[in-house]
């Protein structure tokens, strides 16, 4: 059993058909999609803080708890758009195994922030988290039902010997797949696994969720947990990247362009983007790779005719690859050499 209550304490914004945070006050953009982010009332009755959602210039999204005069101020944001089901994956830098007890660490798809079914539904989680006892398991994976009442959770306690993890869900119409991992792991690696999941419930269109829904981040403090961290200190989450990858694509590569492939190759300590097209270029093209920031990394004309192109010496992180005047953007990842 997961001992905590809803952790996502808005129910004040239920009656909203429109997907409005408790107080939008700023975005971000990160990982493809932009990101309304809490200020005001959030998760367990915390207060969210624009100032504790920001990005580097690496690329990475930082969430952070800290202290102002004297109250804890916590992070939230969710998507503009609405996700459905695929792949979700994330790469995190922070020790999630260690965080204080009474620390949370939410990924979350959540349809009731934008109308879509009552609280207690429409959720999908990935929480680290001890629910505010050193005793409980730090990591859960939880679903909440599409309708009803029924909810799929476990529990699991693990440490690693770092601080970089992958957390990965599949998710369809009629199952969900979960996955935890040390280190950072492509999209079809299973190795390194803290644990895996399967919830395929009977009568899944009523016990899973069948709605794309903005997907939500956060890092709060947990209900009846004395609104601080234990030992009163402030609190950091690194994450390298996110991407959702659509039903029946099992890499980043597949999905990039439009392609057929996107292969990362990684030469002299320099990773290299290949690009396979599903075929040629009926007219030449200018392509652009943007990084999350808005800043151009690198511009590639490829002539018509070509089916396949690379692009070069490109950062660690997502980033988004766009064709002018075809409206193609597709984001990539590329790995972290280690």
């Amino acid at each position: 059993m997961i001992h905590r209550p809803s952790h996502c304490a808005l129910a004040l914004l239920l009656a909203f058909t429109t997907f409005t945070p408790a107080v939008q006050a700023a975005t971000v953009n990160w990982a493809g999609h932009t990101w309304n982010v809490t200020t005001g009332g959030m998760a367990g009755n915390n207060t969210g803080s624009a100032a504790n959602v920001t990005v580097d210039g690496n690329g990475y999204l930082h969430l952070k708890i800290s202290q102002t005069n004297g109250t804890w101020l916590c992070a939230e944001l969710f998507t503009s758009d609405t996700i459905g089901f695929g792949t979700y994956q994330w790469q995190i830098d922070a020790p999630v195994d260690k965080l204080d007890k009474n620390v949370v660490l939410g990924l979350y798809p959540y349809g009731p922030i934008a109308g879509t079914g009552a609280d207690g539904t429409n959720e999908i989680d990935i929480e680290y988290a001890r629910w505010g006892n050193a005793a409980w398991a730090n990591g859960n994976f939880t679903v909440y039902p599409n309708s009803g009442n029924t909810v799929g959770e476990t529990t699991f306690d693990f440490s690693l010997s770092g601080t970089y993890t992958t957390s990965t869900f599949v998710w369809s119409g009629s199952a969900i797949r979960f996955r935890a991992q040390e280190g950072f792991k492509s999209v079809g690696d299973s190795s390194g696994t803290l644990k895996s999941w399967t919830y395929a419930p009977a009568n899944p269109t009523t016990n899973i969720p069948q709605r794309a829904v903005p997907l939500g981040m956060n890092l709060w403090l947990c209900d009846g947990c004395g609104g601080a961290p234990s030992d009163g200190k402030p609190v950091e989450v690194i994450i390298r990247s996110f991407v959702h990858l659509a039903p029946g694509t099992t890499s980043v590569r597949e999905q990039a362009l439009g392609a057929k492939a996107t292969e990362v190759r990684i030469s002299a300590g320099h990773p290299t983007v290949e690009v396979h097209l599903d075929s040629p270029l009926p007219n030449d093209r200018t392509f652009a790779v943007i990084d999350l920031q808005g800043r151009v990394e690198n511009t590639i004309f490829v002539s018509r005719g070509s089916s396949r192109f690379a692009i070069d010496d490109l950062r660690p992180g997502v980033h988004v690859l766009a064709a002018s005047g075809a409206g193609l953007a597709r984001t990539f990842l590329v790995p972290e050499i280690r």
